[in-house]
């Protein structure tokens, strides 16, 4: 690239570039705003990889902001999840997967992102909150109530993709159809919309037999499930 001007560099040359030109000056501390926001997915890929070797190489601190949690989750030794300016939750990347602080991380960690199930607080004891879908399905989900569990007041139970499981009738917490399939070889993505108009996503292996207006029952385990109080906060959960 070094005989070229910047007019006939594209967008992620001149990106490329200029981390090449950050690199040689040997700092201790790099700041990247996005840097692959203009290349190719499989460009993208491979600078990710590429950005990776060259921290472990340069053990310098780099500080790396991003909107893609795909980028955050594989890169990051601890991520700082914003919204408006505040931080929200800091960590690494799997304590901020497999224990959100709140909804808005809840959501935006995790791709597909987590299915948030609508309902109430209809029980409380030391280790477990009973909580009631809006199908009536009453499920218990073992977590520290605290002050903030109230019987009657609305609340949000999340579960992942992942953590969804088609069953037989008799295992079902839910039930819907199926309207979309995304077939990605080793694995498959269901999209279903539910009795009660919610979609969910549902991972299940690649060579699952399942076909769009079917009609599946969906059951998972109550360990997997995250319940967050009127106020988008988590309820914490037992220690294993």
């Amino acid at each position: 690239m070094l005989e070229r001007k910047p007019k006939e560099l594209s967008g992620g040359q001149r990106q490329r570039v200029a981390i090449g030109r950050a690199i040689v000056r040997d700092p201790k501390v790099f700041l990247f705003d996005e840097p692959l926001s203009n290349l190719d997915a499989k460009l993208r890929v491979q600078m990710r990889l590429e950005l990776t070797k060259l921290h472990r190489e340069l053990n310098a601190t780099m500080v790396y902001v991003t909107h893609d949690q795909v980028e955050a989750m594989t890169m990051a030794d601890k991520i700082v999840v914003l919204r408006d300016g505040y931080v929200e939750q800091v960590g690494a990347p799997l304590d901020l997967y497999h224990n959100p602080a709140n909804l808005f991380v809840a959501g935006f960690i995790g791709s597909p992102a987590m299915n948030f199930l609508g309902g109430k607080i209809s029980g409380i004891s030391d280790q477990t909150i009973e909580f009631e879908l809006n199908n009536q399905q009453k499920i218990q989900i073992p977590c520290q109530p605290g002050e903030q569990a109230n019987a009657g007041s609305s609340a949000k139970a999340g579960v992942r993709p992942e953590h969804l499981e088609l069953t037989g009738d008799s295992d079902a917490i839910l039930r819907g159809k199926v309207f979309a399939v995304e077939r990605l070889g080793g694995e498959t993505y269901l999209y279903v919309q539910t009795e009660d108009y919610k979609e969910l996503t549902v991972h299940a292996s690649g060579d699952k037999v399942i076909s769009v207006d079917d009609l599946v029952s969906i059951g998972f385990s109550m360990e997997d499930c995250h319940l967050f109080n009127g106020q988008g906060q988590v309820f914490e959960k037992l220690a294993a």
